[in-house]
């Protein structure tokens, strides 16, 4: 073959500008396709938040609003609960509901406690740090918490730095509606049923 027209052949392959938009479009797709799925994702995390924050604030709203309170209408909130999480599944949802007794020195301790899906429950006793807006004296208040165990929807392995977050986890607090006088100082709280009023913590 001559090597005559070898010149021009490469001339013309280097003015050949067909493909340049293919091949520029193949090399950009991967960040595209991992922005997308990243934007994706934090969508989901921000609206799974808010959820979490209006069950927490539910939780705790439903529980101040009684006088006393059977442990069976407690899981019944709880159970109320779960639903302001759809279409989320509620597996990954842990609750928890206290009372809190503050003594006439402004310390804060657990009354009782109750807790759904593998929550972590205070002891009855144990000493809270309560913010200053709550922490008034010889009153109560009740506290509640509420998680959800994050899994990326789409891409779980290449977002693996997000997989299992924990979203919110944050305590709200709200004061008795109708609160009960009971334990040793008849301070006004919501009562469990199953377990004497405070400050009487044994």
């Amino acid at each position: 073959m001559s090597r005559e027209g070898s010149p021009g052949l490469w001339l013309r392959f280097r003015s050949n500008s067909g493909g340049v938009a293919a091949i520029e479009f193949a090399m950009v797709l991967p960040v595209l396709a991992v922005a997308y799925l990243g934007m994706v994702n934090l969508a989901q995390m921000v609206m799974i938040n808010r959820k979490v924050t209006q069950l927490t604030s539910t939780l705790s709203d439903l529980t101040a609003r009684l006088q006393t309170i059977p442990t069976a209408e407690i899981t019944n909130i709880f159970k109320a609960g779960e639903t302001i999480m759809l279409p989320y599944s509620s597996a990954k949802v842990k609750m928890m509901i206290a009372s809190i007794v503050i003594d006439a020195n402004g310390i804060g301790r657990i009354c009782w406690a109750s807790g759904y899906n593998g929550a972590t429950v205070p002891a009855r006793g144990d000493t809270v740090s309560l913010p200053s807006s709550v922490k008034v004296p010889s009153t109560s208040v009740i506290m509640a918490r509420a998680s959800y165990d994050f899994v990326p929807p789409i891409g779980k392995d290449a977002f693996s730095f997000i997989a299992n977050a924990t979203l919110g986890d944050n305590p709200i607090y709200s004061r008795p509606r109708n609160g009960k006088p009971a334990g040793d100082n008849n301070i006004e709280q919501i009562v469990r049923s199953d377990v004497t009023g405070c400050p009487k913590f044994n």
